[in-house]
Parts: C-alpha cells; sequence; structure tokens
C-alpha cells in the first residue's frame, strides 16, 4: 500500500513538471491567436456546459487545491457533484446516450473556477482550435464560436466554414492554425507520466466523500 502511494506521489510529480511545458506551449498558442480569441475572467461559459473528463493524476493534482479550500467550500462542492451524479442516473433512464447529458463544473463559484491553479489539461487548452487526432485529424473549434465568441471574426456559421470575407476584412492570407491539444495528443506528449484511469470529475469527486454509495442512491 505504501509503494503505492509512493509511486502516485511520483507520478504526481512528473505530471506538475510536464503541466508546467504544457502551460508555456499554451500560453504561447492563445499569444498567436489573440486576434480570434475573447476569452476573459468572469466569462466561464466553457464551464457550464460540458461532462468534464479528467484523469486519475490530474485528479490528484486537483485534489491538492481541494484540501486547501475551506471545509464549507468543500461540503457545496461534494452536494453539487451528489447531485449531478444523481441527476444523471435518471438522466439516462430515457436517454442511453451519456455523451448528452452535461452540466455545470461543481467547482465553478461566481464565474471563476474556486481551483484554477489546480484546473486540468483540457481547461486550460479550451478555446483554441485543433485537430482531433482520434479522427483523421478533423478541425475542432470551441463551441462558444456559435455564440459569437472565440474564432467568430473568421466563422461563418451559416456555411461551417472559415469566411474569406471576414478573413480579408482582418488582412488574414491564411485560415487560423489548428493545434496538436486534443485529450489523447496531450496525454501522449507526456515525459513518463501515467495518466491512469479517465473519469467524469463528479465521480472522482463522490469517490472521495465517506460513505459516498448511500449518498448517490437515487
Amino acid at each position: 500500500m505504501f509503494r503505492f502511494y509512493l509511486l502516485r506521489k511520483s507520478m504526481l510529480e512528473k505530471y506538475k513538471k510536464y503541466l508546467q511545458k504544457l502551460d508555456q506551449k499554451i500560453t504561447e498558442y492563445f499569444k498567436s491567436q489573440e486576434q480570434f480569441i475573447v476569452c476573459k475572467p468572469g466569462c466561464a461559459i466553457c464551464c457550464k456546459n460540458s461532462y468534464y473528463i479528467v484523469s486519475q493524476v490530474e485528479y490528484d493534482f486537483i485534489r491538492e487545491g481541494f484540501k486547501q479550500l475551506n471545509p464549507e467550500k468543500q461540503d457545496i462542492i461534494n452536494e453539487k457533484a451528489i447531485k449531478i451524479y444523481k441527476d444523471r442516473k435518471e438522466f439516462l433512464k430515457i436517454n442511453p446516450d451519456i455523451l448528452k447529458f452535461t452540466y455545470k463544473c461543481p467547482f465553478l463559484e461566481d464565474a471563476s473556477c474556486s481551483l484554477y491553479e489546480y484546473r486540468p489539461m483540457i481547461c486550460r487548452s479550451h478555446g483554441l482550435l485543433y485537430k482531433d487526432v482520434d479522427k483523421e485529424n478533423k478541425i475542432n473549434l470551441p463551441y462558444c464560436v456559435d455564440l459569437g465568441l472565440n474564432y467568430a471574426n473568421v466563422w461563418d456559421g451559416s456555411t461551417k466554414s472559415f469566411s474569406l470575407e471576414k478573413m480579408r476584412k482582418l488582412g488574414l492570407i491564411s485560415t487560423p492554425e489548428a493545434f496538436d491539444l486534443s485529450y489523447s495528443s496531450m496525454m501522449k506528449s507526456t515525459e513518463d507520466v501515467e495518466f491512469g484511469d479517465v473519469r467524469m470529475i463528479i465521480e472522482w469527486i463522490i469517490f472521495d466523500i465517506p460513505n459516498y454509495e448511500e449518498l448517490i442512491k437515487v
């Protein structure tokens, strides 16, 4: 058991070092896309409508931040996660498509992340145009483009393509660059980091709650 603990701790330290390099790369990407990006503090649209998949080592890092919150905040987050989990169970009774159930991240508080410095990789990269290597490099835009936000100044929603007219107005001669930032790519571009199981973030939260089996009964 102690050996397993040391292994997890060692893996977490490797992940933290990898995260520093990833953050540097993502910061450079966002800077290169400044004319298309409207992300700002207090927006939080991307935190309100997803299912938030997180690996074990990512959640080990999140847990470090969670433990630093006061007990009242911890209880609120736990209660949110339990309610979402119950709602999901009810939803799946009538709709088996697990990807159709989305929710507000339980760490979201007053339009900001209560654990921002500990947020997972997908939250750090979200907002950028990226290639999905698992789907033959399909180009993916952040869904906020349809809300008139990121990349909306060059995207034509009616044709689902980049608008040459909009690009000309901005003096662009090529479409915005799509980065290799799919979740699977970020997990592969590591230095001996073993990410472990991947689950929804609400599941990781709940599994840390004592006697959670009783609490999630519908």
